[in-house]
């Protein structure tokens, strides 16, 4: 039990540290929202909920009021690996009987791993409020990422984000149909990364995807893991700005600069055990961490994006009550779009495009392309607990086609909607 447990908790340390390498580079902190990304990755004017704290405060609106208590989510990347006969997740879930079925396992999931940047898995958990102009939300994650190239050779690194979140918007009717919104959000994050420093070369910290089995078989594995990965701590307080205009609740334009004042102020500690014990004065596990050891601090620069969206969507009334149909299309870092040559690829890359159908306000079906990748989705909405199911492709090279990485996303939600 105790070596199915560690397992357990390496899998999900694995799976949720590739989302901050995406595109070689630490992004901005973001929770995964599975009806946008099953929409191609469009919120800039289409987000509902929870999802406009991170996508556009200017949608915080009072015909979309919310309470959740909590959501969750757990996302596998390279899904399709996994579950192949002979693939980990194949082996995990229909021969686990034996220690060598396990060791197989996770021999298969390391060979799963890509070169270059990744993700394995990601795990989610959050609460939110609407109501009226303001939302709140408090979100947390952890995510493990890969690095290296590929195979056992590969770096494990696992982030961990908790995530404070405040967002008004200011609403303007006129002449009864046109809205216009204003709209802003701030967000206290701390973020950990069981690596040292993600931008030198010399970086330690980590956890080589060949040493797995080496630790899953290991009297103390909680301790190695606990006490010998440096690691770097540190915060942010991103702003974001937006405003929407729309016709109706029919019709809506929106721009959203997201993630202004994204630099993070990092220090970096021996272990896990030592970050614990500066915070709290104690310690995880049964071995004490020792001298609790800090080391250099640093800071990083996460980018800003400015964004631009519109949304079409039929009216609450007469039979579109019963099916209900919104389309979305998005452009995302403007900025970055006309600083570099004009080009098709550079167009794709940025493009978001998605639909939605909602049937009898319980069940949606989703789907939608980003960066040229088709995403598909599907909702079971039972009014106060809410099932999402998301697959989708994400490119994670410089290129397209240089990476294309798939992923299956499964959320549950605690909560009502207005």
């Amino acid at each position: 039990m105790r070596q199915i447990g560690m397992m357990a908790i390496l899998f999900i340390f694995i799976s949720c540290s590739l989302h901050a390498f995406q595109r070689g580079a630490v992004s901005a902190y973001s929770p995964l929202a599975v009806r946008n990304e099953s929409m191609g990755g469009t919120s800039v004017a289409s987000a509902r909920y929870d999802e406009v704290m991170y996508s556009n405060p200017a949608l915080v609106s009072a015909r979309n009021q919310y309470v959740s208590l909590p959501s969750l989510n757990l996302t596998l990347y390279n899904f399709n690996k996994l579950v192949q006969p002979g693939g980990a997740l194949d082996i995990f879930l229909t021969q686990n009987d034996s220690p060598e079925d396990m060791t197989r396992a996770v021999n298969q999931l390391i060979n799963s791993i890509g070169s270059g940047y990744g993700d394995v898995i990601s795990a989610h958990a959050g609460t939110g409020f609407i109501s009226g102009i303001t939302g709140l939300s408090l979100d947390m994650g952890v995510d493990i990422h890969s690095m290296g190239s590929g195979g056992e050779s590969s770096t494990l690194v696992m982030e961990a984000n908790l995530a404070a979140s405040l967002a008004l918007a200011m609403p303007f009717t006129v002449a009864q149909n046109h809205t216009f919104s204003f709209g802003i959000g701030a967000h206290l994050v701390f973020r950990g990364f069981s690596l040292d420093n993600m931008y030198e070369p010399s970086s330690t910290g980590g956890l080589s995807a060949g040493s797995l089995l080496g630790i899953y078989n290991d009297e103390d594995s909680m301790g190695l893991v606990l006490n010998q990965i440096p690691v770097a701590f540190g915060f942010a307080i991103p702003v974001d700005f937006g405003f929407a205009y729309s016709y109706r609740d029919i019709l809506t334009f929106a721009f959203a600069a997201r993630n202004v004042n994204g630099r993070y102020r990092m220090q970096t500690y021996s272990g896990i055990n030592q970050l614990y014990y500066m915070l709290t004065g104690g310690y995880l596990g049964s071995v004490s961490p020792g001298s609790a050891e800090r080391g250099v601090s640093y800071s990083f620069d996460t980018p800003v994006s400015l964004d631009a969206g519109f949304s079409l969507s039929t009216p609450d009334e007469g039979l579109w009550e019963w099916i209900n149909l919104t389309a979305a299309c998005d452009l995302v870092d403007l900025a970055g779009l006309f600083s570099a040559p004009l080009s098709v690829d550079n167009i794709i890359i940025r493009s978001r495009m998605g639909l939605e159908v909602r049937l009898m306000n319980t069940f949606d079906f989703r789907m939608g392309l980003n960066s040229g990748y088709l995403s598909f989705g599907f909702t079971f909405d039972f009014q106060i607990f809410t099932i999402d199911l998301l697959y989708a492709v994400h490119e994670y090279g410089d290129e397209l086609g240089d990476k294309p990485l798939d992923m299956l996303s499964i959320a549950f939600t605690l909560g009502v909607e207005n």
